[in-house]
C-alpha cells in the first residue's frame, strides 16, 4: 500500500516546528535521514542488520546525509519506532530530535533464504511532507543486499548502480584462437603451470557417454595437512607427481583441502594487452552448493622485482641458503642475489594486480556450459603486463570435471577501451617501483 499525503495533522504538525526546514528544495540538496532499526519477530538481529545495509548504501550518495546507528539508538524514544507510530510522532522526532529530513522505519520477516520487509518513508524536505508505505522482498542467498538496494531506489526513485554480471551479454558464435595453450588438456600438462600432482588433480578420460580425449577432474575430499606436505615437496623438488603418496580423507570435512585451501590448477603465463576486453568459456560438472561453488579465477600481475627485498623459499632452497641466512647477509650481497634472480627467474617477482572470476555453479550436477567477458567494464588497466587462468575448486568436498577451459580476445572489439575508474574511493593502484626518499 502506499499513501502520498499524510493527514491533516501531520501538515499541522510540520507548521508548529520549533525549527522549520527549508519548505523548497534546490537540485543536490543534502538531506539528512535516520533510518531506525527494523522489527523482526523471527530474528531480531537481522531487522538490525537490515537497516545497516539501507544506511551503507544510502551513504554512497552524495545527496544524503545519514546519521549513524549509534545516534539513532541513543535519540530513539524507549520502545522503539514501529509501523504503528503515527505520522505525527515521526515529524516531531525528525524536527526535535534528530533535526533530519527523512525517516525510514518498518518491519522485516526472514522464513529461510526468504525475506519481505514493509517499510515507510516519511519525507519532510518538500512544501509539504510525503510518506508512503511499500513492501519489498527477495529469497535468493543474497537477499539482504537485494531487499536493501530496492529499499533505497524507492527512497531515491531511481535505480541503483547494478554492477555487469554474467549473462548480460550473449556469447559471441564465433571466437579466433585461443590465448591459452591447451585449454581442451589433450596435450598434458602442455599450457599449465605444473600439471597434475594425481592427489588432487588429474587428468582423464573423458566420462561424458560417447566423448573421447581429457578432462581435468579436481577432488577436494583429502587430508589437508598431508597434502600441503606434499605439494611444498613438490614445489623444492623433493616428490614426483609420477609416484604420488596415498592420501586419504577424514571424518571431519573441515580438515580437508576443501575446508580450507581448496585446489588451484594454473595456467602458464599469458602476455597481456591494456585496453582490451577478453572472453573466458569452460565447461564443468560438479555438485556445488549454496555459496559454494569453484570458481576460474583471471588474475593479472605486474613486475615488481624493483621493489623485492626477498627471495622465495624455492630461490632460496636452489641457492642453499636459509631465510636466516639470506637476512644475515650484507645488504649489497642481498640486492646482487635479487637482481639475479629477476634476471633468470622473472616470474617469481611477478605479483597480482588485478582479479576477476567465472563463476560455476551447478545445483544439478550436470555437464554445464560458462562463459562471461572480462573486464565487467571498460578495458584492461594498464598496469596489467600478463594473466593467468586460475581454476579453483574446494566446497563441498568432491570431484569436479573441467574441459575446454579457453581464454579469448572479445571478438566485438574494434578498438582499445579506456580503463573505468575504480568505484572505491580513494583506491590506489600499488606502485612497482620504489618509493622516492625525501
Amino acid at each position: 500500500m502506499i499513501t502520498t499525503t499524510l493527514l491533516m495533522a501531520l501538515a499541522l504538525a510540520a507548521g508548529e516546528a520549533k525549527k522549520p526546514l527549508p519548505t523548497s528544495r534546490p537540485a543536490r540538496q543534502v538531506r539528512h535521514v535516520v533510518v531506525f532499526d527494523f522489527a523482526c519477530k523471527e530474528k531480531a538481529k537481522y531487522g538490525k542488520q537490515l537497516a545497516d545495509s539501507v544506511r551503507l548504501r544510502l551513504r554512497r550518495h552524495d545527496e544524503y546525509k545519514v546519521i549513524d546507528r549509534f545516534t539513532t539508538d541513543e535519540m530513539t524514544p524507549a520502545g522503539g519506532i514501529s509501523l504503528k507510530t503515527a505520522d505525527k510522532e515521526i515529524v516531531a522526532l525528525l524536527k526535535d530530535n534528530f533535526a533530519a529530513h527523512i525517516a525510514i522505519f518498518g518491519s522485516v520477516q526472514k522464513m529461510g533464504l526468504a525475506v519481505r520487509a514493509e517499510i515507510r518513508c516519511v519525507d519532510i524536505s518538500g512544501k509539504m511532507p510525503i510518506a508512503w508505505t511499500k513492501a519489498f522482498s527477495d529469497h535468493t542467498e543474497r537477499a539482504r543486499g537485494v531487499v536493501a538496494r530496492q529499499i533505497v531506489e524507492a527512497i531515491r526513485g531511481k535505480p541503483e548502480w547494478k554492477p555487469p554480471a554474467c549473462g548480460d551479454e550473449t556469447e559471441p558464435k564465433k571466437f579466433a584462437k585461443p590465448l591459452n595453450i591447451n585449454g581442451d588438456f589433450e596435450s598434458g600438462k602442455t599450457g599449465w603451470k605444473m600439471g597434475p600432482d594425481n592427489v588432487t588433480t588429474f587428468l582423464v578420460a573423458d566420462p561424458r557417454k560417447g566423448r573421447r580425449g581429457k578432462v581435468l577432474r579436481i577432488f577436494t575430499d583429502v587430508e589437508r595437512d598431508a597434502w600441503l606436505k606434499y605439494r611444498r615437496d613438490l614445489m623444492l623438488g623433493k616428490a614426483d607427481p609420477k609416484k604420488p603418496p596415498k592420501i586419504g580423507t577424514i571424518a571431519n570435512k573441515y580438515g580437508t583441502v576443501a575446508g580450507l585451501e581448496g585446489v588451484h590448477y594454473r595456467s602458464e603465463w599469458i602476455k597481456a594487452s591494456p585496453g582490451r576486453r577478453y572472453w573466458l568459456v569452460t565447461d564443468m560438472k560438479g555438485q556445488t552448493g549454496g555459496i559454494f561453488f569453484p570458481k576460474i579465477f583471471i588474475k593479472g600481475f605486474a613486475d615488481f622485482s624493483a621493489v623485492a627485498d626477498g627471495l622465495s623459499e624455492s630461490a632460496l632452497a636452489k641457492l642453499g641458503l636459509t631465510p636466516d641466512q639470506f637476512v644475515a647477509l650484507p645488504r649489497e650481497k642481498q640486492k646482487q642475489l635479487i637482481a639475479e634472480d629477476a634476471k633468470k627467474h622473472p616470474e617469481r617477482h611477478r605479483r597480482e594486480v588485478y582479479r576477476w572470476y567465472l563463476a560455476c555453479r551447478n545445483e544439478q550436477n550436470t555437464w554445464q556450459h560458462y562463459a562471461a567477458p572480462f573486464p565487467p567494464r571498460g578495458g584492461l588497466p594498464k598496469n596489467i603486463q600478463w594473466l593467468r587462468i586460475d581454476i579453483y575448486a574446494y566446497w563441498p568436498p568432491g570431484e569436479y570435471f573441467f574441459d575446454n577451459v579457453n581464454l579469448y580476445a572479445d571478438p566485438r572489439q574494434k578498438t582499445p577501451l579506456p580503463e573505468e575508474k575504480p568505484r572505491t574511493p580513494h583506491y590506489k593502484k600499488p606502485s612497482t617501483q620504489p618509493t622516492s626518499k625525501k
